[in-house]
């Protein structure tokens, strides 16, 4: 379960994570590790049956590898290179398939353009966007942060100026997405509170300028 963190586990798994990325690291884990309690009590609340334990280790893996050239290992997409970490590193633990299974279909719907038709797949993908409807100045920091990472992996350097406008965009699509969680993020035919929240920090980003 999600509140019954693996320490060990997770030891193991940091190692897969680059610290000096400054977004993808495993601090970045740890946060959607607390936003995915906040989401799994929701779901408790109010009666919406949720996998903890493929939550959690989902979260674990779900940027397992970010650094590593995913398309000269063989693999589509650094979601699916992630959910092959995790289950090499999970059959090791000795998870269960049918478990293993859900986890890697987890990591795989973080991927941008993918679906997720489960509730673990729309929690993991809510945790992992939770940053999206933090309070204004996490968001803006994290929005130099991917700044920063971006430059990092490609040396391309982009004004700040212009990272708002391609932000703006990226969020925009998102919040384009129905998460049919807890009423925090669907709420029929209104914008849902996580929806506003989200909005409300592209807006002032857009304003926010050099």
């Amino acid at each position: 379960m999600l509140k019954e963190r693996d320490l060990k586990l997770e030891a193991r798994v940091e190692r897969l994570y680059d610290a000096d990325l400054p977004y993808h690291n495993f601090q970045h884990v740890n946060d959607t590790l607390a936003a995915a309690h906040d989401i799994i009590a929701r779901c408790n609340e109010e009666g919406v049956p949720v996998n903890a334990q493929v939550v959690y280790l989902a979260l674990l893996f779900h940027d397992a590898g970010y650094r590593d050239d995913h398309e000269r290992l063989g693999y589509p997409s650094k979601e699916r290179y992630s959910a092959v970490l995790a289950e090499s590193l999970l059959s090791e633990y000795g998870i269960e398939r049918s478990v293993i299974d859900m986890v890697m279909a987890a990591i795989e719907s973080t991927h941008r353009d993918a679906s997720f038709s489960s509730i673990e797949q729309k929690a993991v993908r809510a945790a992992d966007l939770s940053g999206l409807a933090a309070d204004y100045e996490k968001f803006r920091h994290h929005t130099e942060e991917l700044r920063q990472e971006h430059h990092l992996l490609t040396g391309e350097s982009i004004a700040w100026n212009e990272w708002v406008a391609q932000s703006s965009a990226v969020v925009r699509f998102y919040l384009d997405q129905e998460l049919t969680l807890s009423s925090y993020f669907y709420s029929g035919d209104d914008e849902s509170s996580f929806h506003q929240r989200i909005r409300a920090n592209v807006e002032r980003l857009a304003e926010d300028l050099d």
